[in-house]
């Protein structure tokens, strides 16, 4: 019995030195490099390699990875090599990065994606490569990174996906692959892709999307493929995407949205701008129930109907402006009351109905510039639960004259800004009202003036208004501003060439400052007070190395312990051995 103790303190006693040993090798600092303009030597021959958490390299001249190069970088977590004229890779330039979390090579000359590893890279969970010369995607391209979570390969110049190119990363989430030369999405492109939640395919020449192309991505919550050439939906019908809470498909050739009348969405965010939409029908919409922003803006839009905003109860935001909307339905916006921001600037409206807005009580901006109105009785009918203050008005660039009185006391109530500047205000209605308005009424504008004193456009507010006896415009400008801008550019552009026929002025002397001096009592108390200081300095140096020593001792005293018990141990198996 008491020999098998023995053992047990010795190994006990032989396993605490090996974590000293460990715990002291273990570093204590997690070292950052970050640099500008540097080579791939310099990097090399940087202090504790194995204790680097951090590198980054931005803008230097590193043109090749060589095999095994980073071997010495056992304990790096992220990597950054970015618009460093990076073109080649070899195979094993990242052997022994197994620690790695991050890496981004974006901004470089990389043409083609390799494992770069002997074996996987199991920590990493993110990859940047892009703004590289990628045109091809193989299937052993990520076989090395098991665990990405966000992978992009946005602005490269890649055609075509392989089917099996995203096998091998079956837990990635956000995959970018925008700015590239995609004409079609086939089926296979994302298959297996089960986790898949944010995917942009935005501004590639996408012409078509296969009906399956997203049938195993029932996880998808983000899908952008704007600034592409799509003309129909149908690839939408597919039940995986009806999940979708972010969809953005702005700057097609779409002409209509049929597609969300045939099944429930769950979309919130919903961007149709800049398409070819000329109508809305009563079901256009009907599936989209719950979504909360809404663009339909640069379209061809001349027809809404009166119920196609009907099912859309949650609704907040609206964006019907740069269309040819020469006229909005009474009724239009009854049905989403929840409605805060209504945009329907850049048409063609003459007027619009007293009552349109009247059953909004969280309306709180109301775009209705660059349009054609001559009117504003639908102020008076504003929503009475409209809070005092709170909503934006821009009703600049119109063909208004006047408004009545019971409009603009309206306005002095509900509103928070008003703009009105660029409608054609007779001069007399607008007298009156420039006395008593608020400031934050806006009547006026800037004006871009050329001065003959100055080279640059200046910038001055005015107001412009119509003499309807004389038929004649009036604007009014503010000529103290100008003034002011005249008399900083006069002084600012002032040279020392002097007129010969006028005398020299005198030259300039500046008035002598009084200045105040330290008496004897002054210097000697700051004398004491610098003496003090370095006295306490000394005593901190001196307390600093009495502890540093004591360590040493501490730690020497520790150390013939640990030696004179192996000893002893040894000596007592000796003992027990020669007993036996």
């Amino acid at each position: 019995m008491a020999t098998s103790s023995w053992h047990r303190v010795l190994v006990l006693t032989l396993i605490f030195l090996l974590n000293c040993q460990q715990h002291s090798a273990t570093p204590s600092k997690r070292i950052i490099y970050r640099f500008t303009d540097c080579t791939a030597e310099q990097l090399l021959h940087l202090p504790k390699l194995s204790a680097v958490f951090e590198l980054s390299a931005v803008t230097c001249n590193i043109t090749t990875l060589p095999n095994a190069y980073f071997t010495r970088f056992s304990a790096l977590t992220v990597l950054e090599l970015r618009e460093s004229g990076l073109a080649t890779i070899e195979d094993y330039a990242l052997s022994g990065l197994d620690q790695l979390q991050w890496m981004s090579l974006a901004g470089n000359y990389i043409t083609k994606v390799k494992p770069w590893a002997r074996e996987p890279l199991k920590a990493l969970n993110s990859l940047d490569l892009e703004g590289n010369a990628i045109r091809t995607l193989n299937g052993e391209s990520f076989i090395c990174y098991p665990n990405l979570h966000y992978l992009s390969l946005a602005a490269n110049l890649l055609e075509r996906i392989s089917s099996d190119v995203f096998a091998y990363v079956p837990h990635l989430k956000h995959l970018n692959l925008a700015q590239n030369r995609l004409t079609v999405i086939g089926s296979s492109y994302f298959r297996g892709m089960q986790h898949l939640a944010h995917l942009a395919l935005h501004h590639n020449a996408i012409e078509r999307i296969e009906a399956d192309s997203f049938e195993s991505n029932a996880h998808l919550r983000s899908l952008r493929l704007d600034g592409n050439k799509l003309k129909d939906l149908e690839f939408l019908r597919n039940r995986a995407l009806t999940r979708l809470l972010n969809l953005n498909l702005s700057h097609n050739q779409i002409e209509t949205l049929d597609v969300f009348a045939s099944s429930e969405w769950a979309v919130i965010d919903l961007d149709v701008s800049h398409n070819r939409l000329e109508e809305l029908k009563g079901d256009t919409l009907k599936g989209l129930a719950g979504v909360v922003h809404l663009n339909l803006s640069g379209n061809a839009l001349r027809l809404l109907a009166t119920s196609c905003l009907d099912k859309l109860i949650n609704l907040e935001t609206i964006d019907l402006s740069a269309n040819n909307l020469t006229q909005v339905p009474v009724g239009l916006f009854d049905a989403p009351t929840q409605l805060q921001r209504v945009n329907l600037s850049r048409n063609a409206l003459p007027d619009i109905h007293a009552t349109l807005f009247a059953q909004l009580p969280y309306l709180r901006l109301l775009d209705m510039s660059h349009n054609q109105l001559s009117s504003g009785a639908f102020i008076v009918h504003f929503s009475p639960l409209l809070p005092r203050s709170a909503l934006t008005l821009d009703l600049s660039e119109n063909h208004l004259t006047r408004l009545d009185t019971d409009a603009m006391d309206a306005l002095h109530v509900c509103s928070e800004r008003v703009e009105l500047f660029g409608n054609w205000w007779h001069c007399e209605w607008l007298i009156v009202e420039l006395v008593r308005a608020p400031a934050h009424f806006h009547f006026g504008r800037n004006y871009s003036l050329v001065a003959s004193w100055s080279r640059a456009l200046l910038n001055v507010s005015g107001i412009d208004c119509y003499d309807v006896e004389r038929k004649r415009s009036i604007v009014v400008l503010d000529a103290g501003r100008l003034w002011e801008q005249r008399h900083t550019v006069n002084t600012a552009e002032q040279t020392t060439f002097l007129d010969p026929a006028m005398p020299t002025p005198p030259p300039l002397v500046w008035p002598r400052v009084r200045m105040d001096r330290f008496d004897s009592r002054s210097i000697i108390i700051w004398m004491l007070i610098a003496i003090g200081l370095a006295f306490t300095g000394l005593r901190i140096l001196r307390q600093l190395i009495d502890r540093r020593e004591q360590a040493k001792r501490l730690t020497k005293l520790r150390e013939m312990k640990t030696k004179e018990l192996v000893r002893l141990t040894t000596n007592q198996l000796t003992v027990h051995s020669d007993h036996r």
